[in-house]
């Protein structure tokens, strides 16, 4: 038996069940020759914390948390709540034990804004039911105790009693399971003094009220384990105003969102060229440097794994870098075999693409498709041919690579028309990591996105290490436009980038920096993108622009230039001048 429930009478007269800790005997060890662990995640309930009760101003609601108390191994912990919509206006912290030295940390804060990072209002994604409210994930290391206190604000000047802590608060423990099985060569390289931990474990059965189905469909700036590399030092010489909108003669009012089954007919094949008869079919061997796994996939990897057909091999755990020449050849190449246009460079999305509708696209691929694992889509996501100006193509490890359980996320893939900007972001999940751990990270923030936020994947389009790897986040292809969960109000036409970290005191690495600059040079100018210049968005609503507002922002802007947030840490953005000088100079301008 690994856990007990006991049943507390309250004075309301309700029965609240409150988990008793395990022993630390409980804990199975690793077995040897075992199969790879999957990951999982557990939600404990919170309870009120005895004498940290509220009662200076009515309305006012006890401090809940979770008392000290061993629990399976877990490496990423968040708080969630019932409502999507509610706010948590308050402090969430945590204190975690670790499992390698039995040491429990010092309360540490987490980030309790992350319905900042979130489908568009209105979208079909932020209409699910499945959906939370929740503070981001906190990257703790591997960890078998925890502690939790999440305190309402203090009352304010006049006295007025603040809001009600939500309800439904639940901690989540996030244990992003074992590494994936990688060829040689394609471990993310570690920055130097990084230890390389083994990121995986044996799990023991879940002790959770609530085990979630794992078949199933800002923090502050923590102290860094490893060695980080030196700072940039570069200076920011970017405008970032906003000095009135453009003309936009798209509409984007969430191109691509799923529609109802009944609405959508029948679903289409998993091959993406059959949605697309022109886009290049995988080919049979790996580019240079991008190993295909051993064993047979899945089909849900196939499908996701097909989204970058013409890139890599069907399986392929990286995606090759490219010179410039390389890259500039490999597009037209792919432009003759099949892919159709561009969007001009001009800045302006002639297509038009409705919500959960076959809209016909002006930018990329034209025409119309479903999505390539089933499902409506904008657009047809073909491959573009490259303007005048485009980066290298910088290596990118792929979704089977860092290890994605593809049987997590919704079968659909979902495309915006075109890309004309990117928003970086912070991940604010600390900065205790070191980049051989990084691939861990993303599954912890994968598995807590969909499980414990209700998303239908990862919200992020890509993910950059504090040494500079590059990750795809987001199914449906890293040369597509796909559509994230990054920037609330902003996730038509733009894709979302986040450095894994925390940013707000803390100096972002150069080489995350640097690799942000080669990402966006290649991505946007797939796009015929600027780095330097300035693009029109429409919002779909937020807090800082109300819906249908034209806005124009840097083709490189940060979180913060679309919707009122810290995000992504004064430290990054004060960076963003810099990649978008070092991109520019990467696609060639002068």
């Amino acid at each position: 038996m690994i856990g007990v429930a006991v049943a507390v009478a309250t004075a309301s007269g309700s029965a609240l069940a409150l988990p008793l800790p395990l022993s630390a005997t409980a804990v199975a060890a690793p077995r040897a020759g075992a199969a790879p662990d999957p990951g999982s995640t557990r939600s404990l309930p919170l309870v009120p914390l005895a004498g940290h009760e509220r009662s200076a101003a009515p309305g006012t609601r006890a401090a809940q948390g979770l008392p000290r108390r061993d629990v399976e191994p877990f490496s990423m912990v968040g708080v969630v709540w019932e409502d999507p919509g509610a706010e948590l206006h308050g402090t969430v912290q945590v204190r975690t034990r670790s499992a390698a030295t039995g040491a429990w940390s010092a309360w540490q804060d987490l980030d309790t804004h992350q319905h900042e990072h979130a489908a568009d209002p209105g979208a079909a994604e932020a209409r699910s039911t499945a959906v939370r409210g929740g503070t981001a994930p906190l990257w703790v290391g591997d960890s078998d105790g925890v502690e939790v206190r999440v305190r309402p604000e203090e009352p304010g000047e006049r006295g007025a009693a603040p809001p009600a802590l939500p309800r439904g608060l639940r901690v989540e423990l996030v244990d992003p399971g074992d590494a994936p099985s990688a060829a040689p060569g394609d471990t993310p390289s570690a920055a130097p003094g990084d230890a390389a931990p083994a990121e995986g474990r044996a799990d023991a059965d879940p002790q959770d009220d609530t085990p979630h189905d794992d078949t199933a469909s800002g923090a502050g700036d923590g102290a860094d384990s490893g060695t980080e590399p030196a700072p940039d030092t570069g200076t920011d010489t970017g405008t970032d105003t906003d000095p009135g909108a453009e003309a936009d003669t798209g509409t984007d009012t969430d191109p691509g969102a799923e529609a109802p089954a009944d609405e959508e007919g029948a679903q289409a094949p998993t091959d993406p060229t059959a949605a697309d008869p022109t886009a290049p079919r995988p080919s049979a061997a790996a580019a240079p440097g991008s190993d295909a796994p051993a064993g047979p996939l899945t089909p849900e990897e196939s499908a996701a794994s097909a989204a970058n057909a013409g890139l890599a091999a069907l399986g392929a755990l990286e995606i090759a870098e490219l010179t410039k020449e390389e890259t500039e050849a490999s597009l037209a190449a792919m432009a003759a075999d099949g892919g159709t246009g561009t969007d001009g460079g001009t800045g302006t999305d002639t297509g038009t693409a409705t919500d959960g509708g076959t809209g016909t696209g002006g930018g990329p691929g034209g025409g119309t498709a479903s999505g390539p694992d089933g499902g409506a889509g904008a657009e047809a996501p073909a491959p573009v041919a490259a303007k005048t100006y485009i980066g290298p193509r910088p290596g990118i490890v792929t979704r089977k690579g860092w290890g994605a359980d593809e049987k997590l996320r919704e079968p659909n893939f979902l495309y915006t028309t075109s890309v004309h900007a990117a928003f970086v972001h912070h991940s604010a999940t600390g900065n205790n990591y070191t980049c051989a751990q990084a691939p861990s990270v993303l599954r912890g923030i994968y598995r807590y996105h969909v499980q414990s936020m209700g998303w239908r994947d990862i919200g992020y389009n890509f993910a950059v290490d504090k040494c500079g790897k590059i990750y795809e986040g987001r199914a449906g292809g890293v040369a597509r436009p796909v559509q994230g969960a990054h920037t609330l109000g902003f996730n038509s036409n733009t894709t979302g980038i986040a450095v894994l970290g925390s940013f707000a005191t803390t100096t972002p690495p150069a080489a995350a920096v640097t690799g942000v600059a080669k990402l966006t040079a290649w991505k946007l100018g797939l796009h015929a993108r600027n780095p330097l210049g300035k693009s029109t968005l429409t919002s779909a609503g937020g807090n800082k622009y109300a819906k249908g507002t034209k806005v124009q922002l840097n083709t490189v802007s940060g979180h913060r230039d679309g919707y009122s947030t810290a995000c992504p840490g004064a430290k990054l953005y004060a960076k963003l001048g810099t990649v978008r000088s070092t991109a520019a100079g990467l696609q060639g301008r002068p």
